[in-house]
């Protein structure tokens, strides 16, 4: 009875250890550059009268030896506040050998509506780079 429980885990032992013959040699494969909004969404709460910032993190696939630059711009069929209610960097740098970048958004006190207002933020498309998902920010 023992040697039959020796011979069952040692062939239950190999078929897993044969059995498991991915190859993983693609991780060199160069890959087209993304870059996107690290979240989905964000809320920025503005006392009345007054203003609040939040940062909005972004990353990038890959690295570079270079800073770069990329354009933040408001996709306008999915905001519904008037622009002085907003403010946002415009653009976005990469430091070299860095995959994350910061842009502020303020939101102001000025002709907020009754309901939560809504400003969607998407990096800008090139044929350099695929743009990930945009943010949606939820200013209140």
């Amino acid at each position: 009875m023992k040697k039959l429980n020796i011979i069952f885990a040692i062939l239950t032992l190999t078929v897993f250890t044969v059995s498991c013959e991915t190859n993983f040699d693609d991780y060199d494969t160069p890959r087209e550059t993304i870059i996107g909004f690290s979240r989905g969404s964000a809320t920025v709460t503005v006392p009345n009268g007054g203003e609040s910032s939040r940062d909005l993190d972004i990353f990038i696939s890959d690295v570079a030896s270079t800073d770069r630059t990329f354009n933040v711009v408001v996709d306008p069929s999915e905001t519904n506040l008037p622009n002085e209610s907003y403010d946002f960097e415009s653009t976005v740098t990469i430091p070299a050998n860095e995959r994350f970048g910061v842009i502020v958004i303020t939101g102001y006190d000025i002709s907020l509506p009754e309901e939560d207002g809504i400003v969607t933020l998407q990096l800008e498309s090139s044929a350099e780079y695929i743009s990930g998902r945009p943010t949606v920010v939820t200013i209140k």
